[in-house]
């Protein structure tokens, strides 16, 4: 392609974005008579209207609207040079980034050129491709989803930035008022900020509903797991880059949740209804499936502002150390004090549920305790049986271990069918697993200690079972509970038309499937 690869500054970030996640399957399922080395003389005449906006003053600069036209129309015409456009934006990124070498011409005017460009792209694909400049009758359809990407990728980076001083690439540039980049704000003409936001919003959403229906693309469907999961995290996540040698990026960074406002980029800014929708849909719809807690938890607990998001941590620590204290309890059979803890720890989620928003309690998976209580009341049926023997139960080893393994295994089926690979399918159906323990325990003492005795005819016998001396009956019994409602939680799923062990506690949903 080239001879050297450009000093990319500040956009490495998006280089590796614009080269990670789905990029590689379009690769592998690229039309064989597509070629890249279309663009080596780029921009050359199919983009001087690029340097003549970069020559002039804005004052006097043509108008972007016109410029993305051009570019539309030279792309429509040359099917080679537009597939090179959103096959391979990475390398279309570095010819731009070779192709404006003189002082004072930066990152922003490298985005505002792969802006245009993306722009056009989206255009292209979108009005119709004519038959007669070689292309194929599906060729609109094929590159809808890559146009949808690479609109998504180009206009959502300068927000990733947001509030970064120095670092942030936008600032680099001489033409600073406020803090924000002159040029930047009329990337789509004089005081086109809002336009900016607007495009950025429309191909964010755009791009989601590609995500949504991947399966349905030919291109997307070819994708590996950990390619789409890539792509979900850059759309969620302000910092997210693609996975190298197998390995994440930061994880302080790449935390934080994106945001597109209308508010200058040198601010912080609270993340909008926009946002806020658009995350939800994601958690919905992939994360919570893929039993991605560590994202889903990052996404719950980011809140608006540091008030908020002081306040969701705090309960979130409050409530995990509340239920830890009950399984620590628990094993040594303080009975009282297990049950206590537990207690607490509910009542700290149902507390965050009330006064926090509701994308907090995303993270709890709190349709297993609700299903580990039904377990509880078939136990029930079981009590006036060899449950209050003074023996420990025959095999209960065996039955706790067939119990657990069924649960993790059907997690792990689970995980695999919505597109999780193979090792992440196990660590995630993994910690799934011990979540729902964890409840299924806090469960069980509730249940069989502090309400069962009042509901059976042996509950006198039931409640001395609890505090007799010794581990063995009590803490057998305790444990074969938690194994059972556990195996029910977790296949209780079965019964939940399109929703996941791991989906919110709701039946409806006023979302358009």
């Amino acid at each position: 392609m080239t001879s050297a690869a450009p000093d990319r500054a500040g956009l490495r970030e998006l280089a590796a974005r614009l080269g990670g996640g789905v990029k590689a399957a379009a690769a592998r399922s690229r039309p064989a008579n597509l070629d890249l080395e279309t663009i080596v003389d780029w921009p050359g005449s199919a983009f001087a209207v690029l340097a003549k906006i970069r020559a002039r003053p804005w004052v006097r600069a043509a108008d972007p609207a016109s410029t993305v036209e051009h570019l539309t129309e030279e792309l429509r015409a040359r099917r080679p040079l537009l597939a090179s456009v959103l096959f391979s934006p990475d390398l279309v990124l570095d010819r731009l980034m070779m192709a404006n070498p003189a002082p004072g011409t930066g990152p922003v005017d490298s985005w505002l050129a792969l802006c245009w460009t993306a722009e056009a792209a989206w255009s292209a694909v979108t009005a119709g491709l004519p038959t007669g400049a070689g292309y194929a009758a599906g060729d609109a359809e094929l590159f809808r989803p890559l146009a949808a990407r690479l609109r998504f990728l180009v206009l959502s980076e300068p927000f990733r930035w947001r509030g970064e001083g120095v670092a942030a690439w936008w600032a680099r540039s001489g033409d600073l008022n406020d803090g924000v980049s002159r040029t930047l704000r009329r990337a789509f003409g004089q005081e086109s900020w809002h336009l900016l936001v607007a495009h950025g919003q429309a191909a964010r959403r755009t791009w989601l509903t590609c995500l949504n229906e991947y399966q349905d693309h030919p291109l997307l469907s070819q994708a590996e797991p950990a390619e789409l999961e890539d792509e979900l995290r850059v759309l969620a996540f302000r910092h997210a880059t693609p996975r190298r040698g197998g390995r994440r990026p930061r994880q302080a960074r790449f935390g934080a949740p994106l945001g597109l406002s209308v508010r200058p980029l040198a601010e912080p800014a609270a993340l909008t209804a926009e946002d806020r929708s658009v995350l939800a849909d994601v958690t919905d719809r992939h994360l919570l499936p893929r039993l991605d807690l560590g994202a889903v938890s990052l996404l719950a607990l980011r809140g608006n502002g540091r008030s908020w998001r002081r306040s969701r941590s705090v309960l979130a620590v409050l409530a995990v150390l509340a239920g830890l204290a009950a399984v620590g309890c628990a094993a040594w059979l303080r009975l009282p004090w297990a049950i206590a803890a537990a207690a607490a720890c509910y009542l700290l989620i149902g507390a965050g549920m009330l006064v926090l928003p509701a994308s907090w309690g995303a993270m709890w998976l709190l349709r297993m305790p609700a299903a580990a209580a039904v377990g509880i009341i078939a136990l029930v049926g079981f009590l006036p049986g060899g449950w209050l023997a003074k023996a420990t139960p025959p095999r209960a080893g065996p039955a706790i271990a067939v119990l657990v393994l069924v649960s993790f295994g059907y997690l792990v089926i689970e995980a695999r069918n919505h597109g999780v690979a193979a090792g992440a399918a196990l660590g995630r159906a993994l910690a799934v697993t011990v979540i729902g323990a964890v409840h299924a325990l806090m469960v069980s003492l509730i249940g069989l200690v502090l309400v069962t005795p009042a509901f059976v005819s042996s509950g006198g016998q039931l409640a001395k079972l609890w505090h007799s001396p010794g581990y063995g009956h009590a803490g057998t019994e305790l444990v074969l509970a938690t194994a059972w409602c556990l195996a029910v939680g977790v296949f209780s799923q079965i019964l939940w038309d399109d929703r996941p062990i791991t989906a919110p506690l709701a039946h409806l949903s006023w979302r358009n499937r």
